[in-house]
């Protein structure tokens, strides 16, 4: 009798198991190891490409980010380069004089000159030009478009989240209102109208920097500073007139003391984000005074 322990063949490409059977179709260990490879693979490929796309898109916002501060910079290097010139003062120095005894004119940091025509001429939307001494708040104010169009478009007309210093649309744009308002960005570089917040966090800002002057093409103003406060974005500062009773108000609530009285003709309302709470502005209200 024969004996020896042989198995016949199973065509179907089964495997031995215990009891000398074999399971057809099932797949051995190493095929499962390798599938589970497989898959592991895969979804490695799966969160890479998606971690990829995550450090492209973060890298473009960057990039663009960083473009669009350039470019606003430059632009306003551009305009005092091309449009603004230095005011001038009278010099009382003798050594200034000619023989007749005419003062000599010198250049006068606190004020400045701007070419209104060629700057309307190249730019159709300035209205005015908003000047404070020794800041960053040295921008044209621009008019025209709307606010929503002001809030993300530079000077040039190019989509940019520094947006652009402008007038309320429901005013005329020609400070002939009661109240004009005049917006402008926050901006983390100090850029735009983020310097009016150093009136709300520095207290000596103020004696430092008591006015402001806003530049057209028919009159030159000063901007005497009356208040300034933190305030809802619909709060009543934003008409485009108002009453004695109101400014005497804001008074009660500003963070300075400002050294004159209640405006009593046209004012201006200077506006920008602010972060205490939802939807929080900080203005800056002043009387608007011609000046020659």
């Amino acid at each position: 009798m024969n004996n020896n322990n042989t198995y016949p063949e199973y065509p179907e490409g089964g495997k031995r198991v215990s009891g000398g059977q074999r399971s057809v179709g099932q797949p051995t260990g190493g095929r499962r190891r390798r599938r589970k490879r497989k898959q592991s693979r895969a979804l490695y490929y799966v969160i890479l490409v998606i971690l990829l796309g995550v450090l492209v898109f973060s890298a473009v916002k960057i990039i663009s980010y960083f473009k669009q501060q350039a470019d606003a910079s430059n632009a306003q290097d551009e305009i005092n380069n091309n449009y603004v010139t230095p005011g001038n003062s009278d010099s009382n120095d003798n050594t200034d004089r000619d023989k007749t005894d005419t003062p000599t004119k010198d250049p006068d940091p606190e004020t400045i000159d701007v070419d209104f025509g060629n700057l309307c001429a190249d730019y159709p939307d300035v209205v005015g030009y908003i000047y404070s001494a020794d800041t960053m708040i040295q921008q044209p104010i621009q008019y025209g478009k709307g606010n929503e169009y002001y809030l993300t478009h530079d000077l040039k007309g190019n989509t940019n989240n520094n947006g652009s210093i402008f007038v309320e649309q429901l005013n005329s744009g020609s400070f002939s209102d009661n109240n004009t308002i005049i917006y402008g960005h926050n901006m983390k570089t100090g850029m735009m109208f983020a310097g009016l917040r150093n009136y709300h966090t520095d207290k000596n800002y103020y004696s430092a920097h008591p006015y402001m002057y806003i530049y057209t093409p028919t009159q030159n103003y000063r901007l005497d500073l009356y208040a300034g406060f933190v305030c809802d974005h619909d709060d009543e500062i934003y008409s485009t007139a108002l009453t004695q009773e109101q400014l005497q108000a804001m008074a009660a609530k500003s963070d300075f003391k400002s050294n004159i009285g209640t405006p009593t003709g046209r004012t201006v309302t200077l506006s920008t984000c602010s972060y205490e709470y939802n939807d929080a502005r900080y203005v800056v209200i002043g009387a608007l005074n011609p000046v020659d």
